[in-house]
């Protein structure tokens, strides 16, 4: 979803006297990042959220945080419509555990009413009725404008198409591995991609990889998390459940040392297999299985998982994407040579891609371009700044999360 963003920006915005020239390396397929490989939920708790942000930025920049990831449904939406009308626009309503979220969304309606006059809450009673576990405090629902969905998969691989077909400067090359990038003084190309059909040579390297960013930059450090999540496809009702990882609790297990093209280990199967009754309800479930699976060949009987895969989450160490240029400490690249070339980086999304990867990607673009042009401004008046990679960013506290915080080991 990244890569994606950043190429349809890039390629979109570039001036036509002079076309830019990109060559996207992927290790894999086409769409094997999680984000692509997910439910495809656009769902921002802004209410949660903004309460969240408040705690480490001002008001005014956890606004901007709370708006543009609710930006996300229109803007991917909008870029889905261009792939005939792939994307579609859902309303999601979300379990409230506590009390506090009610109290959370009142603060946004005050303070971000825009924002805030999108959700409802309603009481436990209603709730029960809506046949939700019976413990539920409460609920909050969301309008179109603050919940949606796509299909992922269908809109990278579409969306790669189109650019591949429209741009002859873009380049796709697949199965291919970026195994290291090196300075050179080889003449305006900065940088030599090292990959394992050949090396590239290139003004400018984004690293949009996340877990496997530490194989390219150096002095790279991994954070351990996990994310939960649940989303109901509307054609045929089935559930898209992701968990069982880090903070889940039930399995509290994590695979974050394997490599997330192998089978999930046992103790995450086992809880996405039988999770999901525990949260909506065994009476509410329905039956365990019925005596014969569906008639439509699938041969999965009702309330059974159908698939389980693993995707790799990437976080930063205090909970904000990482987007900007990658300073020259964590390069290990004179200050000299950035004048004309840099490495950049977009990635750390906590597991919340689809409302973090597109915009995000939009504004490393305009950084990007804005630099070529040296242009005074360079992000877009939407933009968090504190979303963006700095010397002060990288020396800072990490805000609790340090404990977690791996040295990558070659």
């Amino acid at each position: 979803m990244t890569g994606t963003s950043i190429a349809h920006h890039f390629l979109k915005n570039s001036p036509q006297d002079w076309p830019l020239r990109i060559a996207m390396v992927e290790a894999r397929q086409a769409c094997s990042g999680a984000t692509g490989r997910n439910g495809g939920h656009i769902r921002p708790s802004s209410y949660a959220e903004y309460d969240r942000a408040k705690s480490f930025v001002s008001k005014d920049e956890a606004a901007r945080i709370t708006r543009m990831r609710a930006a996300h449904i229109n803007a991917l939406i909008a870029a889905a419509n261009e792939l005939d009308d792939e994307g579609r626009e859902a309303s999601e309503a979300r379990v409230v555990d506590s009390i506090e979220a009610v109290r959370q969304l009142n603060v946004l309606k005050k303070e971000v009413p825009d924002l805030g006059i999108e959700f409802t809450a309603f009481d436990q009673e209603e709730t029960q009725n809506l046949s939700l576990r019976w413990e539920a405090a409460g609920m909050i629902t969301g309008s179109s404008k603050v919940a949606g969905a796509i299909w992922p998969y269908r809109f990278v691989t579409h969306k790669f198409k189109s650019l591949v077909d429209k741009y002859p400067s873009f380049f796709l090359d697949i199965n291919m591995p970026a195994l290291n990038v090196y300075s050179t003084n080889a003449g305006n190309a900065m940088l030599e991609v090292t990959t394992s059909r050949g090396k590239i040579q290139a003004r400018h390297a984004i690293n949009a990889v996340t877990a496997w960013i530490p194989h390219l930059v150096p002095a790279w450090s991994l954070y351990r998390g996990g994310l939960s999540y649940i989303v109901q496809m509307p054609q045929n009702g089935e559930f898209m459940f992701g968990g069982g990882c880090g903070g889940d609790g039930a399995a509290n297990t994590t695979n974050v040392d394997t490599d997330d093209s192998l089978p999930p280990n046992h103790g995450t199967a086992a809880y996405l297999n039988g999770a999901l009754p525990g949260y909506v309800g065994y009476d509410n479930w329905g039956p365990e299985r019925s005596d014969f699976p569906s008639e439509n060949g699938s041969f999965i009987f009702p309330g059974r998982t159908k698939r389980v895969w693993t995707g790799m989450e990437g976080a930063s160490s205090d909970g904000r994407p990482l987007v900007g240029m990658i300073p020259t400490s964590v390069t290990r690249r004179s200050v000299g040579a950035i004048t004309t070339s840099a490495q950049w980086i977009l990635a750390a999304y906590d597991g919340e891609g689809m409302c973090f990867a597109w915009l995000c990607g939009q504004a490393l673009a305009s950084m990007l371009l804005g630099r070529e042009k040296r242009s005074n401004q360079t992000h877009p008046y939407w933009f968090p700044l504190s979303f963006e990679l700095t010397e002060e960013r990288m020396n800072s506290s990490s805000r609790g999360r340090s404990a977690h915080l791996v040295k990558y080991q070659h």
